[in-house]
């Protein structure tokens, strides 16, 4: 009899213990849900900006690709130009999962079309970033969701930033709109110039 209430002591302790482990597992699976990937719109021109968003996984992301440069790799948001019409795969990934965009690039037409340029840009806080519009019916209009601008107008616009990350300025014109991302560094960060490598007109590789 006091065999079996030993048996029966351990047998408690042991359950108890699996269960504790159960809980933690399932307290881990819940902070990890599925990682997904979209992309800012569903075609963007040859070297203007297209930005990937990714949501779920553990909140920490790093996103990567053949030929990518990459100088500000990490956080929600990542920017990307290309310099060729193609279909480019972009992998963002967190907490062991992957979730992959594709990003859609088409040719620029010859005429009715609107650039901003640069497409993506690298400064540290507190230096300027500075854009240009071209094309449109050559008046434009700036908004960034990260800004309050008292003065929208005008073919160029300059702005800096107080906090790091990826930022985003879309000028519109005549319906049209285009996009210019802004990887905003630490100060102790030595921004590197993006650089897209020369693509063939079928794609095949791409670069920010």
């Amino acid at each position: 009899m006091e065999t079996n209430k030993k048996y029966f002591a351990l047998s408690a302790v042991t359950a108890l213990a699996v269960v504790g482990m159960s809980l933690s597992a399932l307290s881990f699976a819940q902070t990890v849900t599925p990682l997904t990937c979209s992309v800012s719109a569903s075609s963007v021109a040859v070297n203007q900006a297209a930005v990937l968003t990714a949501a779920g996984g553990n909140g920490t992301y790093s996103w990567s690709g053949p030929n990518i440069t990459t100088t500000n790799s990490a956080g929600t948001q990542f920017a990307v130009t290309f310099n060729a019409p193609g279909t480019y795969p972009v992998t963002v990934t967190s907490a062991g999962l992957v979730a992959t965009c594709n990003v859609n690039v088409v040719g620029i037409a010859s005429s009715g079309t609107l650039a901003c340029s640069p497409a993506v840009q690298n400064v540290t806080l507190g230096q300027t970033a500075s854009v240009t519009a071209s094309g449109g019916n050559g008046v434009y209009t700036w908004s960034s969701p990260s800004l309050s601008i008292a003065n929208p107008n005008g073919t160029g616009f300059s702005a800096n930033y107080a906090s790091t990350g990826l930022q985003t300025l879309t000028v519109t014109s005549a319906g049209l709109t285009a996009t210019c991302a802004i990887n905003v560094l630490s100060a102790s960060v030595t921004p590197v110039t993006p650089v897209t490598p020369v693509l063939p007109a079928t794609g095949g590789g791409f670069g920010q």
